[in-house]
C-alpha cells in the first residue's frame, strides 16, 4: 500500500513514541531528556524530525515507517519542561538506523505515497459532521484545527485515526496497510457499533 517517492540522503533524528500523527496532524510533546532537547534544537533549523511508532521488540525501538514533522510552536512549562507543538509534513519509510552516543536515533528517510496527503474532494457527512462537532467542542482541538478541511475525506479519516481510542497495532494497520476507502469503511463501521 505504500510507494516510495524520493529519498533524502541526510540522516534525520527519529523519536519513537506511542503517538499517532499523519500529514496535517498536530500534537504536543513534552521534552525532558537531553537527547531530545538536542533533537529539538536540530529540528528547529527547518529539517524537522521523524515521529515513528515505538516498538520495544524492534532494533532502535522504532517501526520502519513514521511521519516527518515540523515544529510549529514551543513553550516552557511551569515545571521547566519544554513543550513543542509539531505538525505532520510527510509519511516516510526509515532505513539505515544509527544511534548517537547519547542514544538519539537517526535514520535515512524516503517519502512514501500515502492516502493521508491526498486532497480527496469528497464530503462524507456521516464522518465529517461528528468530527467537526468534536473539534468545535474541545478547546485544544479547536486551537489545532481552527479551519478543518471537512470537504477532504483523506483529512477527515486521518484525524479519526489519530483521535480514536484504537490499539497502536490497529492504528499502524490503518495508516500503512490499508487505503483511504478501507479506512473510511472501518471508521463508519466502528461508529455504527457493528
Amino acid at each position: 500500500m505504500v510507494e516510495i517517492m524520493s529519498t533524502q540522503t541526510a540522516l534525520i533524528p527519529v523519536f519513537p513514541l506511542p503517538v499517532c500523527i499523519m500529514v496535517g496532524g498536530i500534537t504536543e510533546l513534552r521534552i525532558f531528556e537531553a537527547r531530545y532537547v538536542r533533537l529539538v534544537s536540530e529540528a528547529s533549523s527547518g529539517r524537522g524530525f521523524v515521529i515513528s511508532h515505538y516498538e520495544s521488540n524492534m532494533p532502535h525501538t522504532s517501526s520502519e515507517y513514521g511521519t516527518l514533522v515540523d515544529i510549529i510552536d514551543f513553550k516552557t512549562l511551569d515545571n521547566g519542561l519544554l513543550c513543542i507543538t509539531v505538525k505532520g509534513r510527510a509519511m516516510v519509510s526509515l532505513s539505515l538506523f544509527t544511534q548517537d552516543d547519547d542514544g538519539l536515533h537517526r535514520a535515512q528517510i524516503a517519502e512514501i505515497e500515502h492516502w493521508s496527503q491526498h486532497n480527496e474532494n469528497i464530503y462524507d457527512e456521516a464522518l465529517a459532521q461528528p468530527l467537526q462537532n468534536l473539534i468545535n467542542h474541545h478547546d485544544e482541538l479547536k486551537r489545532n484545527f481552527p479551519h478543518g478541511d471537512y470537504q477532504n475525506l483523506a483529512w477527515v479519516c486521518a484525524r479519526y485515526v489519530e483521535l480514536l481510542p484504537l490499539s497502536s497495532s490497529k492504528k499502524q494497520q490503518l495508516m500503512f496497510s490499508q487505503n483511504l476507502q478501507q479506512c473510511q469503511q472501518f471508521i463508519k463501521t466502528l461508529m455504527k457499533g457493528e
